[in-house]
């Protein structure tokens, strides 16, 4: 017994409280912080909105954020955007091309895409559409 050492040489024992649970995403302890839209209120204004707040508080960099769900659709479905709109054109610029057998008319029928587009969001405007 002389060579034991005690307990409380080296811990302490203290009662606290704790989750009883810990969420993880991957292999990361994650917390869920989830919203709502108010009526009239537009996802991307909102993803834009939560960004700046999470831009704002300087979060350590061992700290991420990102969006699940909707939102993450979302974000993803407009990074590609761009990309996408790119073959569209590419594609009807094909089609009209074998159409019309000319290099040119689908460029003259293409040129038209910019004022129409303007009209359309014009017309939506007036009539009060999404």
């Amino acid at each position: 017994m002389s060579n034991a050492v005690p307990l409380s040489a080296f811990s302490h024992f203290q009662r606290t409280s704790e989750a009883l649970s810990i969420n993880h995403q991957g292999q990361f302890p994650a917390v869920t912080i989830s919203f709502n839209l108010a009526s009239n209120a537009a996802l991307g204004s909102a993803i834009t909105a939560i960004d700046k707040v999470q831009k704002d508080m300087h979060m350590p960099p061992s700290l991420q954020a990102d969006f699940q769900g909707t939102a993450a659709s979302f974000k993803n479905s407009l990074s590609n955007e761009a990309l996408l709109i790119l073959a569209a054109l590419v594609t009807v610029y094909i089609v009209l091309g074998v159409l019309y057998e000319s290099f040119i008319h689908p460029v003259t029928i293409l040129s038209t895409l910019p004022s129409a587009g303007v009209g359309a969001l014009l017309a939506l405007m007036l009539f009060r559409q999404d």
